[in-house]
């Protein structure tokens, strides 16, 4: 009896560094995977801001080659000026009009309807028209950049939820 104990428990005792070895091993597993998902994590934010990084490389590719294309297109320094001013030049024109109109208006309701200057102001300012005429001219001067760091913001946003 006791020799059948002493071998059942000499047989046990063989096993258990095969158990212990297969927990190990268990928790190297675990461990390995873990280190593998975090090196996916890293890979994939390295490639976002590789690609952040082109872009804004093509973006200063493509201003630095419509600039060379306006240098290339030397017809004279009256002509490069005035072609140069196009744009400046109609939106001063628009803005004459506009604050002419807007004067006009307010002018009008001082004069004819006896009202205050402050009230004739305030009447004549309208946020749905005038706002967004005004947002207008600026987003054109201004807002290429804007729009694409606004792009950038709202990508961001939805890759975070």
């Amino acid at each position: 009896m006791i020799s059948l104990l002493g071998s059942l428990l000499g047989f046990g005792t063989s096993i258990i560094p095969e158990v212990i070895g297969f927990f190990k091993q268990k928790q190297a597993n675990e461990q390995e995977l873990l280190m593998l998902e975090a090196k996916a994590k890293y890979a994939e934010q390295i490639s976002k801001l590789k690609i952040q990084e082109l872009d804004v490389q093509a973006e200063i590719q493509e201003t630095k080659g419509l600039y060379e294309h306006d240098k290339s297109i030397d017809a004279g320094g009256f002509i490069n000026a005035l072609r140069g001013s196009v744009r400046p030049v109609l939106t001063y024109m628009f803005v004459l009009a506009y604050l002419s109109t807007k004067g006009a208006m307010i002018y009008a309701m001082i004069a004819v309807q006896n009202l205050d200057w402050t009230i004739a102001i305030d009447m004549a300012w309208r946020e749905e028209t005038d706002g967004v005429i005004f947002a207008s001219i600026i987003s054109f001067w201004f807002g290429t950049r804007a729009m694409s760091k606004a792009r950038a913001w709202q990508q961001d946003k939805k890759q975070a939820k």
